[in-house]
């Protein structure tokens, strides 16, 4: 199910699933929680209410301030992908967000992370299971891509979705959004929702629809895929995009279908802040 080039690229990253990885702004996919884990972290200062055991005496004793030693904590991270099936999603559109989400999968159940799969347009949708085994992975994959031929492909609607999401996952959550985007109003009316989880947006275009367009044919309105209204289609990306890079700041990456998906999405394992 999983293409040749991201099988190749889910092996290269087999060894970081020993890693606990912090937020892709500081440098990796999954949050830095605080607690007692395993692997330890950093030597910060201490905090009223953090734990007196893990004082850092050593360092407490050069500096003459209290220094307490943090580590990655063991508790398990909840993962959503959710996958964009709206009618502005053409087939190469689509084919790109299943091989993504299913690579995505397979790589946070390495981590040790529980992932939750749901698919979106005017509504969304939620098997209701949790995946935590490679075997689940091919299970639901395979009943999302039945699903995905029935469920009602209309206008994208990302504030009912969040919403819906939200109901399913409550706490602090790591959440994908695979779309090309189409109408994205950047979950102006729930920042307090979007500001409890980590959200990384993934843009999935087709390099053609974002190209200037002729003249000789921009002097004609474009039916929008998406809604049916007339609209130049400079316009409305322009708005879109600069609704994404504000919602997802560094939580982001472009994925070109025509091109190869694992170069592409290395972008997301780069250990720096773009």
């Amino acid at each position: 199910m999983l293409e040749p080039d991201l099988k190749r690229l889910l092996n290269i990253l087999k060894w970081e699933t020993k890693r606990k990885f912090k937020s892709l702004g500081s440098g990796g996919l999954t949050p830095s929680n605080r607690g007692r884990g395993i692997e330890f972290k950093e030597v910060r200062l201490y905090n009223y209410g953090d734990d007196t055991r893990y004082i850092d005496w050593n360092v407490t004793s050069r500096t003459g301030e209290v220094y307490v030693k943090e580590y990655y904590s063991e508790q398990d991270v909840p993962v959503i992908i959710a996958i964009d099936c709206s009618r502005s999603m053409s087939e190469s559109k689509q084919k790109s967000a299943f091989q993504l989400a299913f690579f995505l999968t397979l790589f946070h159940i390495k981590l040790g992370n529980k992932v939750r799969m749901s698919l979106f347009s005017e509504i969304a949708y939620h098997s209701g299971r949790i995946l935590s085994r490679e075997n689940d992975a091919y299970f639901e994959f395979k009943h999302l891509s039945d699903k995905f031929r029935s469920i009602q492909k209309g206008i994208t609607n990302y504030k009912k979705t969040l919403e819906y999401l939200s109901k399913i996952s409550p706490k602090f959550t790591i959440c994908y959004w695979l779309s090309d985007f189409c109408y994205f109003d950047g979950f102006k009316e729930l920042q307090t929702q979007l500001n409890k989880w980590e959200n990384y947006g993934i843009w999935i275009e087709e390099e053609i629809a974002e190209r200037e367009l002729p003249f000789w044919f921009r002097i004609f309105e474009l039916a929008d895929s998406e809604s049916n209204s007339a609209l130049t289609r400079k316009d409305r990306l322009h708005v879109d995009l600069n609704n994404f890079n504000s919602t997802f700041r560094f939580n982001k990456i472009t994925i070109r279908p025509e091109k190869r998906l694992s170069s592409q999405l290395l972008a997301l394992f780069q250990r720096e802040r773009r």
